[in-house]
């Protein structure tokens, strides 16, 4: 009886295992970030910008939507501009059509230098801890510069967080262009990524 118990007992572990090991097989290994917005609140961005456009906050979505439009028109003629010329640029044109003035010194001034300096979202921190205790390899896909990005996480204390930071500055195509996904673009190479 006793060596009846013993084989169900050791039987049931055994199951117990293979079931957590599926489980394991099937957790990913490797989670990816998107960065503005994701993990660094744009608040003080939208505030600078919408003061760049005379205190027009209706006028924010506009932006917004010209300045996706014009990194989707980059990856579609095959041309790249960093996302803070397209920010820029953008930005110029809403404040042209609109009647405001603004040179490009002034909306350099309200895009790129609030982008640097970001602060994460409030459980950010906490989360990325969470993820890194228990084993998982963090990696960033943005559509910020490499240099911008870097200045980002060191500025908003998530440097250590991360294995790798990818920009699509590397490959020249923005996201939600599908050759961006790593699994997708053989450019994506250990040598084309940006270690912490």
């Amino acid at each position: 009886m006793k060596l009846l118990l013993l084989f169900f007992t050791l039987f049931f572990v055994s199951l117990s295992t293979m079931a957590q090991t599926d489980q394991e097989a099937d957790k990913p290994k490797v989670i990816f970030f998107d960065v503005n917005e994701t993990l660094l609140d744009l608040t003080t961005m939208r505030d600078s910008v919408g003061e760049a456009l005379d205190g027009r906050t209706e006028l924010l979505p506009l932006w917004f939507s010209k300045m996706l439009h014009h990194s989707l028109v980059d990856s579609t003629t095959q041309r790249f501009h960093t996302f803070g010329e397209i920010g820029v640029a953008s930005l110029m044109m809403v404040a042209e059509v609109e009647g405001i003035p603004l040179t490009r010194e002034q909306a350099k001034q309200a895009i790129v230098t609030p982008l640097r300096s970001l602060p994460p979202h409030p459980d950010v921190r906490e989360g990325l801890k969470l993820l890194k205790d228990k084993g998982y390899t963090l990696v960033s896909l943005t559509n910020s510069s490499n240099k911008g990005v870097y200045t980002q996480f060191e500025n908003a204390g998530l440097l250590s967080f991360f294995d790798e930071r990818l920009s699509v500055e590397d490959i020249n195509l923005y996201k939600p262009d599908l050759r961006t996904m790593p699994g997708r673009q053989k450019k994506w190479g250990l040598s084309r990524r940006r270690r912490c």
